[in-house]
Formats: structure tokens, sequence, C-alpha cells
């Protein structure tokens, strides 16, 4: 996938005071991909970040995992229709770091730790006064085991962001493709919205 990812030289394990220096090398993006097209007049990012909790290891990557979702709700959904509003939210967005269980026994070896990642989001068909008429939802997750150090967590934080945005962004097709299906537009014009009631499919 044709993506760059930073990563900072701070620990992950720890918060230090300095300020992360800025992102080098090429940015994350999904602008070589077809849009989405949705036949509604606007596309509303969610900046709001979900508390991913303690043990993140990714709040010290670049671009975050939040971050990440919301550059491929950005590149990815595009308006083109004259009614409506489509609203892009990340739901879940973190790289946690996981203690694996001791063995047994007197000369057991320390089993190390694992990385555990989960990346989240819906996007929200909403009519008049906020009426949601439809939405479609993408969810990915994945573990990483890693030996316990800045170095190698690093290395592996980065490996499981690549990987899971690449898996969410196709899984994210496939499901406004599905669930929100008549709300894209395929040709050249938009058609009229389909007629009231919320459109769901289950996962």
């Amino acid at each position: 996938m044709l993506m760059g990812l930073t990563a900072l030289s701070l620990p992950l394990a720890g918060c230090g005071s300095t300020p992360p220096p800025p992102p080098e090398g090429p940015e994350i993006t999904y602008s070589y991909l077809p849009q989405l097209r949705l036949n509604v007049a606007r596309i509303e990012i969610d900046e709001r970040t979900p508390n991913a909790g303690s043990g993140d290891a990714g709040r010290l990557l670049r671009p975050t995992p939040a971050e990440a979702v919301r550059v491929m709700g950005r590149d990815r959904v595009t308006a083109f229709g004259t009614t409506g509003v489509a609203r892009f939210i990340v739901t879940r967005a973190a790289i946690l770091q996981e203690r694996l269980p001791r063995q047994s026994g007197l000369f057991a070896a320390d089993p190390g730790e694992r990385l555990a990642g989960t990346l989240a989001c819906r996007l929200e068909i909403l009519g008049e006064n906020d009426r949601r008429m439809g939405f479609a939802e993408a969810s990915v997750s994945r573990t990483a085991g890693t030996e316990s150090t800045n170095a190698m967590r690093e290395r592996t934080a980065i490996g499981l962001l690549r990987r899971m945005t690449f898996d969410l962004n196709t899984e994210f097709e496939f499901q406004v493709r599905r669930a929100l299906r008549d709300w894209l537009v395929e040709g050249e014009r938009a058609a009229p919205p389909p007629p009231g009631g919320v459109v769901r499919e289950s996962l």
C-alpha cells in the first residue's frame, strides 16, 4: 500500500514532556484510490479521538491511529449531491501493550509482550434535523508479538498500524458499498435520495 508512516524516537512506554518532533517522510494517503461518491451535499469528519485507555503504544506514532483513520475518511469519501450530510466518525483507534502470561516452572523464560491493535469507524448519512438515514461500520483487529524494548516496540507498532490501515480501508469500502449502496453515485449525476427509513446491514 502506497503510504508513509513515521514514528517518534521517544519510548512508547513513557510520557515524555518534550514535544514530539514533526513527522519525516511522506504522509499517509489514500488519494491514489478511487473516491466513494455519496449523494450528499457535504462530508463532515468528526475530529474527536476516542479514549484508548492506558498502555496505548499508538499515541506517539505520527500519524496516530486515530489520525490515520481520519485521513482515510477524508481521502476515500466525497460529496456528490445537493442535500444531506455524511458524517465520518472514528469509533476506536488504539494499539495497546499487553504482557503475555508467564509460563509455570522454575526456569520458564519471560514470555514478553504483544501489541493489540483495533481500528473502527462509522459513516452516517444524515437528513433533516440530523435524522440518520443510513450508516456503515467497519472495524479490524490485529496483534503482534514484540520484545520489551523501545526500539522493537516502535517498529512493531508501525508495522501493525500499516497492516491495520490497509485492512480497514478494504473493509470500509466493502461495508459502504453494501450498507449504503443506495447513496453511492456511480455515474456522472446524483440520483434523488432514497426514501425515508434507516438503512442498516449487519457486519
